[in-house]
């Protein structure tokens, strides 16, 4: 009798389990019902399946002040999932809105089935007026006044990689003003995500003269800074814009490149560019050395036109987190770590400031954190110090600020399928009004796998059919699995074998 009850007991957790998963309310989500001080309003919508939105409202008299921000959660794991850093142009610089990247992210990928479902932006990035001060506008910044380059470069602050290719290292100190290393948050194509400081080693040996020391790069697609030496791919854009001073070296490689983790390129130097001479034209398949500063210089003299040439680039992080930079493929810069292995990172800023954050869960979901600020009435923007207390709160385990300002935009696909900035950015429109999106770096796109909308490749008509064997007959058939307890167990199929085996409990009671 005693066996029957827990049977019974069991099979009915079965029922309920299976009418859940079938449904798709069990979830892992971490957002944390706990309401915020202040907090005058939360609502939650469901973007897709395993993806939410929720709209927190802060009233003016909570201690964080006014807020309106949207948190949107899901799980990278989910093999029906593809999340990818992204620029919006054919070159790294490029500056586009984050509605625009996304739209044109669906439109080039199509024929994969990715269609986005939400993004937010990405990267800082150097700005003219303080990082990359041009020649001739007399532009000064922290102390710093002198020229950098002969026309803004609008490139990433971080190290930043668009799925598998690296497109920047991390900001360096030869670059002026430098506020110290940049923090990156990664993803690897099965979902694990890292928070970290990692480097990029890169080195140049030249290989018709292997007497020659080799040479250690400063940075991938940096400013041409003094005192450095830089390396350009062909995603950089057309022209280096280092000033007169610099010694630059061109390297055509005869296949098409991607600068990935661990890449070898090999190529021949076909032009060298001493001082005064015009900035070699950066295009397809060719990189381009560039070297300032009289320490710099004389290291890279001794390459020659038609030297082979062979660059190595190795991406680091921590003892602690080595191995997992190894394996990701999607990195987007950002600063001010808020949140670290579940601790609070008190940094006593008070400035008010719209920004978007991202980071993961204690369970392994990444969650976006867009919030409005610099419209009084509306929204003022969070104190960055409150930000590690209200991420803590809202159960992150790691995150870190990426681009804010202007540039903190939010953006998710409407019931029509369009896609739409849900927040309310800084900006004005000509009118006056807040909401103008701003033109960003790089965004970072959430999608799912539509297989329906992948093209069925067409029979190759040159093909000559082959004649397939019958399989020689069995004594005797196996049955194919049916839909019950004998298959794989989905959400229906749990529902389905609990229902019977309780209608063979009860018969056998009778």
């Amino acid at each position: 009798m005693k066996v029957r009850v827990i049977m019974k007991k069991i099979l009915i957790v079965l029922l309920c389990v299976g009418i859940l998963v079938s449904s798709g309310v069990v979830n892992s989500f971490a957002i944390t019902d706990t309401k915020l001080n202040g907090e005058v309003s939360r609502t939650t919508e469901t973007l897709y399946e395993g993806v939410t939105c929720t709209h927190i409202s802060l009233g003016a008299d909570s201690k964080y002040n006014q807020q309106e921000f949207w948190v949107v959660e899901f799980d990278p794991r989910n093999p029906n999932f593809d999340l990818q850093v992204t620029g919006g142009g054919q070159y790294t610089r490029n500056l586009v809105t984050v509605k625009e990247t996304t739209e044109r992210f669906k439109e080039a990928n199509k024929d994969k089935g990715i269609v986005p479902i939400t993004a937010i932006n990405g990267d800082l990035w150097m700005v003219a007026y303080a990082h990359a001060r041009i020649e001739g506008k007399g532009t000064e910044y922290g102390g710093f006044k002198d020229a950098v380059v002969k026309h803004e470069l609008t490139i990433p602050r971080g190290l930043d990689m668009y799925n598998g290719e690296i497109i920047s290292s991390p900001h360096t100190s030869a670059e002026t003003p430098f506020e110290g290393p940049f923090d990156a948050f990664g993803i690897t194509p099965d979902g694990r995500t890292v928070l970290g400081t990692p480097s990029l080693q890169i080195k140049l040996k030249d290989l018709t003269r292997p007497s020659m020391e080799e040479v250690k790069i400063t940075g991938l697609n940096r400013l041409p800074a003094d005192k450095a030496i830089m390396i350009y791919s062909d995603k950089f854009g057309q022209d280096t814009a280092a000033l007169d001073d610099a010694y630059e070296i061109v390297i055509d490689c005869d296949y098409d490149y991607v600068i990935k983790q661990d890449a070898v390129i090999k190529g021949k130097v076909t032009s060298i560019h001493k001082e005064g001479d015009e900035n070699p034209v950066i295009k397809e398949n060719r990189l381009v050395v560039t070297a300032r500063g009289s320490k710099y210089i004389p290291k890279v003299e001794g390459i020659n036109v038609g030297d082979e040439i062979e660059v190595s680039f190795v991406l680091k992080g921590s003892k602690k987190d080595d191995a997992i930079w190894q394996e990701v493929t999607n990195i987007v810069g950002g600063h001010i770590k808020l949140v670290v292995d579940g601790k609070a990172i008190n940094n006593g800023d008070t400035s008010n400031y719209p920004a978007a954050i991202i980071g993961d869960t204690p369970e392994g979901n990444i969650m976006f954190l867009v919030v409005d600020g610099r419209q009084r009435g509306y929204s003022v923007g969070m104190k960055v110090g409150d930000m590690p207390a209200i991420c803590k709160t809202l159960g992150y385990q790691n995150c870190f600020v990426l681009d804010g300002g202007g540039s903190a935009t939010l953006v998710n696909k409407d019931a029509e399928g369009n896609y739409e900035v849900v927040n309310r950015p800084c900006d004005k429109f000509e009118d006056g009004t807040f909401g103008r999106a701003r033109t960003v770096v790089n965004s970072i796109i959430l999608s799912y796998i539509d297989e329906s909308l992948i093209p069925t490749p067409e029979p190759d008509p040159t093909e000559v059919p082959t004649d397939t064997p019958a399989p020689e007959p069995t004594q005797e058939a196996t049955p194919a699995p049916g839909p019950g307890c004998g298959s794989t167990l989905t959400g229906g199929s749990v529902l389905i074998c609990a229902a019977l085996a309780l209608v063979a409990l009860k018969k056998k009671k009778r």
